[in-house]
């Protein structure tokens, strides 16, 4: 009797296939070493690098992520409006990219929002340290925080260089230059350069 094997692809299962057409499958790169695989008498599904038996034809390589590439941002995310909408859209958004005219149109929002708030508080007589400014410190925290990694990222440095804004004014200046510096115009590892 012919071996019957199951593979998965993007998530389903796929199977029972012959051995001649599963030879087929890995030959034509569609069954790499990273795929999962299982035939009767194997405990769990294992990558076919690890299950691949003796003499059997050699897979390809892993391939890249191809999903990861793809831009997240929307197509109006380097005007006035469309980085507002991209921001809040994206606040937990700390893996992607972000362009200058994105990072810098929000941090525009940004103070616009702080400044007017600051103006409610103080005619509503509460000062600085009023309830609007803070439920508006605490609204923009994250999506603040997320453009500036992704700004970060486009520039093809790590996340981890927003904490030097706890440098006195020298981390500030730092994340300024950082926000207007260029973007990496090839792939990095954290995507495809956003759209312009």
């Amino acid at each position: 009797m012919d071996t019957q094997w199951y593979y998965a692809i993007e998530g389903s299962s796929v199977g029972p296939v012959g051995q001649d057409e599963f030879d087929a499958l890995v030959s034509a790169g569609t069954i790499r070493n990273d795929t999962l695989v299982w035939q009767d008498g194997m405990e769990d599904w294992l990558p076919y690098g690890r299950a691949a038996p003796a003499g059997a034809p050699f897979a390809a390589p892993p391939r890249a992520p191809q999903n990861d590439t793809a831009d997240p941002a929307r197509s109006d995310a380097n005007t006035f409006v469309g980085a507002l909408k991209d921001g809040f859209a994206r606040f937990v958004d700390f893996k992607t990219r972000s362009t200058r005219s994105q990072f810098w149109w929000f941090m525009l929002w940004s103070v616009i929002f702080n400044i007017a708030a600051l103006a409610v508080d103080s005619a509503l007589g509460f000062g600085e340290d009023g309830p609007i400014g803070l439920l508006a410190l605490v609204v923009l925290l994250l999506p603040v925080l997320a453009v500036t990694i992704r700004r970060l990222h486009d520039i093809g440095r790590t996340g981890w260089w927003v904490l030097i804004q706890l440098v006195p004014l020298i981390g500030s200046i730092v994340l300024i230059v950082f926000g207007c510096t260029k973007s990496e115009e090839a792939v990095n590892q954290w995507g495809a350069p956003p759209r312009r």
